[in-house]
């Protein structure tokens, strides 16, 4: 593409040649080929600045930074690259996601099965549909690896060109606070943003709660979302109502536009429906509470799109299992495993708070907190699970670049029920599963539909999933 083309309605410096042709993008030197356009982007441990004559000797034909370099080549000078490559990504995918419905999801928990249930109502109703968010990317339901919940500018674009070319009329997507913080949705304006609900987390990368609270409340502005759909019985989802220039919908269990009462949780949900002043008895096979305010937010969301109230119910209904999300598995003694992603303080509560109603027996608690991300959480989820479990197995999650020793001696800071460290997480799920018998519950959280571990900057395949399969069909199940 012509580099005209791609600035097209930016504002910036050139110096050199503009009349360069560019055949791709990159902010990774491992990317660059011949005529890339390379955007020298500031990170915490390189600045891309510094590696502007490597790119150019691997073929770049374009440079995009903040400040003039010592070389001939085309410098495109920006106030904000990160910004800029959001902005230059949409236009070198040919404004993609202009051409699609997009509904955005954003919150500390529940953001995954929202999209999914989301997914099901839209496919339900005739729609193609394009999904992104932890556990990958699906165009018309087909599956496609991802690593970052909302994948950085330069291939979430191309994602979205794929979805359009693929003839996808929704595209339903996770919105990170990173991807918020870091400029990623630049250019791009949801037509609906649902807020889910808001607790600790990311506070490696944020300074504070009140800091990380700001970025996800800042999406719910005309910059980025039409309108609104927003969690009523949530506390920063009562500031986003109260402060944000948006038109707004409410859902949640009390004074809401769409609200769920008498609400039962057992072997599924059931609630009496409220939306908009249509009436309807719901019964969903998911489990939870927090499953109650995930269907309220996304039959809410379709809703806005005149999606009927009997075709929500209907969709909703033919979710039988969000992949990593309560994902159940039934040993032939009775003994109940089950994967799930909480990796949160607010997010281990809800699952094990669900958990422990159901349990006849004990429940034991297989986790482990990541690597090089939020310490202070640690002993917070050590002290969550220890609320409800009656024995906890401790072992690694995602231990990155940390030693896990130290991640476990964070974690022990807040336990208070019996435990054991097993940091191989396939012994620590078989161990739980060895002393688990009929009636007990054993939860194995933090992963979910992951696929791998990240130690020491490679990932090894890696599922809770498989592993617990494994373990049942070693143990003669079927």
């Amino acid at each position: 593409m012509h580099l005209q083309q791609l600035l097209n309605g930016l504002c910036y410096e050139i110096r050199g040649d503009g009349f360069a042709d560019v055949t791709s993008l990159a902010c990774d030197t491992r990317q660059v080929k011949s005529g890339c356009m390379f955007f020298c982007l500031r990170g915490a441990n390189v600045d891309g600045h510094a590696l502007f004559r490597k790119v150019v000797g691997d073929g770049a034909v374009a440079i995009v930074c903040d400040h003039p370099l010592d070389t001939e080549i085309t410098q495109v000078i920006v106030k904000d690259t990160r910004e800029f490559m959001s902005l230059v990504a949409k236009n070198f995918y040919h404004n993609a996601i202009d051409k699609m419905k997009l509904i955005a999801v954003v919150g500390t928990n529940g953001k995954t099965s929202t999209t999914y249930l989301i997914e099901s109502v839209l496919n339900c109703a005739g729609y193609n549909t394009g999904v992104i968010g932890s556990n990958g990317v699906f165009i018309n339901g087909q599956h496609h690896d991802s690593i970052l919940t909302t994948p950085d500018p330069i291939q979430l674009h191309s994602w979205f060109y794929q979805m359009y070319l693929n003839k996808v009329h929704f595209v339903v997507m996770e919105v990170s606070a990173h991807a918020i913080a870091l400029k990623k949705m630049a250019g791009v304006k949801a037509d609906l943003t649902v807020f889910t609900n808001f607790s600790q987390d990311h506070l490696d990368f944020f300074s504070d709660m009140r800091q990380y609270a700001d970025v996800k409340k800042s999406f719910f502005n005309k910059r980025y979302t039409a309108t609104a759909v927003v969690n009523a019985d949530d506390k920063l989802g009562q500031e986003i109502i109260a402060d944000c220039d948006l038109p707004i919908v409410t859902y949640g269990t009390g004074n809401a536009d769409v609200t769920a009462t008498n609400i039962r949780c057992d072997d599924g949900i059931s609630y009496s429906l409220n939306m908009y002043g249509e009436n309807a008895e719901v019964s969903y096979p998911l489990r939870g509470m927090f499953n109650v305010y995930n269907t309220l937010a996304a039959g809410c969301a379709v809703r806005m799109f005149g999606i009927k109230v009997d075709k929500i119910i209907e969709g909703i209904s033919a979710v039988t299992c969000i992949d990593g999300r309560n994902e159940t598995f039934i040993r032939s003694d009775g003994v109940r495993v089950v994967v799930d992603f909480a990796h949160t303080p607010d997010g281990i509560r809800n699952i094990l708070t669900y958990l422990k109603s159901q349990c006849t027996g004990s429940l034991i608690v297989v986790f482990g907190c990541g690597g090089n991300r939020d310490k202070f959480k640690r002993p917070l989820m050590g002290q969550t699970v220890s609320e409800f479990a009656d024995f906890a197995v401790i072992t690694n999650d995602n231990p990155r670049f940390e030693s896990p020793g130290a991640i476990v001696r964070d974690i022990k800071g807040g336990m208070r029920c019996p435990y054991k460290v097993v940091l191989n997480r396939s012994q620590a799920t078989e161990f739980a599963l060895s002393i688990a018998k009929n009636g007990d519950i054993v939860a194995v959280l933090g992963k979910g539909a992951e696929r791998f571990q990240d130690i020491k900057g490679r990932k090894y395949p890696y599922s809770d999933v498989d592993v617990v399969n494994n373990l049942l069909k070693n143990n003669g199940e079927k």
